[in-house]
């Protein structure tokens, strides 16, 4: 196995981060100079950054899971039955214990009743009325409504002088009314429209990898993320960076491969995903928990790909 996070040639952070920014050719946005702080940090002061930083106020934390909280609540006492949640699953860094410190956001999947929307393409034909409806409810009592995609309801809450990005999306439980096999098979045989769809219904298994790991990787997961906010100009719509998710799953992958340690050096893991990600023709991550090797399409395998820990049939690079 290769040892990712014990690296003895170990070089400055300024550079690593200079030759990572100006090297990489992944489907990213055209990078600039870097203005980063961590371009001038020497590599002792890394750690000590990071705690002062980038590692989140644990009373701002518990404080923005608080507002989330209340938005939940919210809904399920608010919503007309038709749209009542079964469940809300909290995601996004806030639900992960990836969030940066100052930079929070959460996902909010709101199952809706299996007997009103019992399949996914019962949900994708009824997106655009649940958005509205859902639009209709949320007031400024409690949030700020900032738009909509094809597959959520975007607003923004208050915490203090910040805020709280919140993308809710609605969906069916298809985890508790279908076995693997036939979940799989559904999204097989799905239009990619169709497939876009699954994602939000699978988020409880996105949210059981990430969450579970070591406090450690976590700080490596928030380092990178605040690197890739820091160091890049943000996309555009001819350019874009790489979201969390794929992020948090590459550094994941990279700390698999180097045996699971639950402790490492920080300097030396950000510097090795920091070579992963400049050199990403060479990334293959997927995990055999949910579905086997032999369940991802071949053509997925025929490139650099990072699969979906729950879904074998979405490459998170893509």
């Amino acid at each position: 196995e290769r040892d990712m996070f014990n690296f003895s040639n170990y070089s400055s952070l300024t550079d690593t981060c200079r030759s990572g920014a100006s090297r990489q050719q992944a489907p990213t946005a055209n990078v600039r100079e870097p203005e980063s702080l961590l371009s001038r940090l020497a590599p002792n002061e890394l750690n000590s950054f990071v705690a002062n930083n980038i590692e989140p106020d644990t009373g701002y934390n518990e404080t923005c899971i608080s507002v989330v909280s209340r938005l939940c609540g919210f809904m399920k006492n608010n919503f007309p039955s038709s749209l009542q949640p079964s469940e809300i699953i909290k995601s996004g860094s806030l639900g992960k214990g990836t969030a940066v410190k100052g930079k929070s956001d959460a996902d909010l999947v709101v199952f809706l009743s299996s007997s009103e929307y019992p399949t996914i393409s019962d949900i994708r034909h009824n997106m655009q009325y649940i958005l509205s409806e859902m639009k209709t409810f949320l007031n400024d009592e409690v949030c700020t409504y900032e738009g909509k995609t094809l597959h959520a309801v975007k607003v923004s809450v208050e915490v203090g002088e910040d805020k709280i990005d919140v993308d809710i999306l609605p969906s069916t439980d298809i985890l508790k009314q279908y076995t693997d096999k036939e979940i799989y098979n559904q999204i097989k045989y799905a239009s990619d429209v169709e497939r876009s769809f699954y994602s939000a219904a699978l988020a409880p298994r996105q949210l059981e990898f990430v969450s579970c790991r070591p406090t450690k990787l976590k700080t490596l997961i928030r380092l990178v993320k605040y690197w890739r906010k820091t160091a890049f100009e943000e996309s555009t719509d001819f350019t874009r960076l790489p979201t969390s998710y794929p992020l948090e799953l590459i550094v994941i992958g990279e700390w698999w491969n180097a045996g699971k340690p639950t402790d490492f050096d920080l300097q030396k893991g950000f510097y090795n995903v920091l070579k992963a990600l400049e050199n990403y023709q060479n990334i293959h991550h997927q995990w055999s928990i949910h579905y086997e090797k032999e369940d991802i399409p071949s053509d997925l395998l025929s490139k650099p790909y990072v699969i979906d820990p729950a879904n074998p049939f979405n490459d998170v690079m893509t």
